[in-house]
């Protein structure tokens, strides 16, 4: 565990969770090398409680994402 209890400033501006509401949103949804929509895919395990989501590209084909989110 880090005994920090602050950030420095040259943290906070690399965290992905930094930012207003709608950048935040723009940066979930947008590839980072094009700027395009990015496509989500959710395949869902209820017998282990996860769904795994998958972002990829439509313009230039880079899976942009992949995260598994535990069910409650």
């Amino acid at each position: 565990m880090d005994e920090r209890n602050e950030l420095d400033e040259n943290e906070t501006s690399t965290h992905p969770f930094f930012g207003t509401a709608n950048e935040l949103v723009n940066r979930y949804t947008h590839c980072a090398l094009c700027g395009a929509n990015l496509h989500f895919t959710h395949l869902t395990d209820f017998s282990k409680n996860l769904t795994q989501e998958v972002a990829s590209c439509p313009e230039c084909g880079v899976k942009a994402k992949r995260m598994v989110h535990r069910l409650q």
